[in-house]
């Protein structure tokens, strides 16, 4: 966070398929070639293609950054609160996509109920939420959640083949 304090954020497979889901709403909405409608799965396909490598020219630039010394001023957290996600917010704001999650804080009383508090906020580019959306399906894939993946377009093309499956 912007004030220095490190957050975990606690998600559901559930609560992780609405996220990915919901942020694929907003991609395809908010693309340009979609004028008003949503953007076709093979239009997202090859956006996801160049925001990856936008993404790793970016990661290749702050490495070098970091290589020549500098120092950006960035202190890692000392204390780490925990949430459970309950609710989030994903909309287009100019030309960001705003990602708001609330939730609870964790550890909680057994079958207490409180309301939601903000958690966080991310203010994203385009590249940045497909980097976002690819993470996310990555690390559930990983932790063998077994989450049927209902965003064709972020298939990679090999696992889409195993898949028997086309991206067009």
């Amino acid at each position: 966070m912007a004030s220095g304090e490190g957050r975990v954020l606690w998600l559901t497979r559930r609560g992780l398929v609405l996220l990915m889901q919901r942020l694929n709403g907003v991609l395809k909405q908010s693309h340009p070639a979609g004028e008003g409608e949503a953007a076709h799965d093979m239009v997202m396909a090859l956006e996801h293609i160049g925001a990856r490598s936008q993404i790793a020219a970016q990661r290749e630039q702050e490495q070098a950054s970091a290589d020549s010394g500098e120092d950006k001023g960035i202190k890692p957290p000392t204390e780490w609160t925990h949430f459970l996600l309950t609710e989030a917010l994903v909309e287009v704001q100019d030309e960001t996509i705003v990602l708001a999650l609330s939730g609870q804080s964790l550890p909680n009383e057994p079958d207490l109920r409180q309301d939601p508090v903000p958690i966080g906020g991310l203010a994203l580019t385009r590249p940045h939420a497909h980097e976002i959306l690819r993470l996310m399906g990555a690390n559930a894939e990983q932790a063998d959640w077994n989450i049927e993946q209902s965003i064709g377009w972020l298939k990679s093309p090999k696992r889409a083949e195993d898949d028997g499956e086309t991206l067009a």
